[in-house]
């Protein structure tokens, strides 16, 4: 019985001796960690000083408000192209380039400096008659000069018939029309006076965009008008059109009669269905494209134009 104990006692002792040695280990290791966070802490401090600091410059010089115009340009890209034109413009980069370069050998940029220098000075010319004219034609650079202009005359002509080819091959070309004929000179209408557009064959908008029933709350009254904290009006029945001019400036815009085409649109679609159309919507409202949509509101174009029409911002689908 007294050896079991003894025998017990030096394996509990062999144990505890064990388990000593493990503590001893994590100490040690706890002690290496906590020197290594002390001296790694003032590194860290100065790179994460010096990484705020050049993150300060560069805003300050303004690359992130430029890559965020790029993202900008980026989305309209994708929105108002396809890929095959994307791929076209690739193509055709390799010809602009050889073109460049070879618009740039220094011969051609010595005659275009001559030829600005005539133009600079061209006050001390002395007019020319058809007599003289017929004078000159006997010079032999002139001669050739004007074999030139002529074959790049042919050049151009064969350049505009190939536009006018590709325009009428253009699927799109009837709708870039319409955006030309409403964007192009025409009799201003007095403003505040609504356009009348042609009630449109639209189905029902997206399941996803749900009539707000909740009243909307006003945090702020300007002019004795309501608005939410999203800047859109509290109540869309307070607006009226000299109010859209106003909330037209605010955004940067002028309401021409395109743009009022697009607002009356989704004030109508408004009133129809109680949710404020989205860009997809007012492009099949008004037979628009969607960079044609972004040329009239350039900046979140469904929102400025649900501003401007008095309605609530429109619901994404998320």
């Amino acid at each position: 019985m007294d050896t079991q104990k003894k025998h017990d006692l030096t394996s509990m002792t062999d144990r505890l001796a064990a388990i000593d040695t493990q503590l001893a280990y994590l100490v040690r290791q706890q002690e290496k960690t906590a020197e290594l966070i002390s001296e790694m802490t003032p590194i860290l401090k100065e790179v994460l000083g010096t990484a705020t600091t050049k993150l300060d410059d560069l805003d300050k010089k303004g690359y992130f408000a430029f890559g965020k115009e790029l993202v900008g340009i980026g989305e309209r890209v994708v929105e108002g192209f396809q890929p095959e034109d994307v791929h076209k413009l690739g193509d055709a980069v390799v010809g602009i380039l050889q073109t460049v370069r070879a618009m740039t050998q220094p011969r051609i940029l010595e005659i275009a400096g001559e030829a600005s220098e005539v133009l600079e000075k061209s006050d001390e010319a002395e007019p020319l008659g058809l007599l003289g004219m017929v004078r000159a034609t006997s010079d032999g650079d002139v001669q050739k000069g004007m074999a030139v202009m002529m074959e790049v005359m042919r050049h151009v002509g064969r350049a505009a018939r190939a536009v006018q080819e590709q325009r009428k091959a253009d699927p799109n070309a009837e709708r870039k029309a319409k955006l030309a004929a409403v964007l192009g000179p025409r009799k201003k209408k007095a403003l505040g006076v609504e356009r009348t557009i042609p009630a449109q064959k639209l189905g029902p908008p997206p399941a996803c965009a749900v009539p707000a029933t909740k009243p909307r709350e006003a945090v702020a009254v300007i002019d004795g008008v309501a608005f939410g904290a999203d800047g859109h009006l509290a109540d869309p029945k307070t607006w009226t059109p000299e109010l859209a001019q106003k909330l037209a400036a605010a955004q940067g815009l002028t309401l021409d009669e395109a743009r009022w085409a697009v607002v009356t649109f989704a004030r109508t679609d408004f009133e129809a269905t109680s949710m404020s159309p989205n860009i997809r919507r007012l492009t099949q409202g008004t037979n628009l494209a969607t960079k044609d949509i972004y040329t009239l509101f350039p900046k979140a174009p469904a929102r400025t134009v649900a501003k401007i029409a008095g309605i609530p911002k429109p619901a994404g689908c998320i």
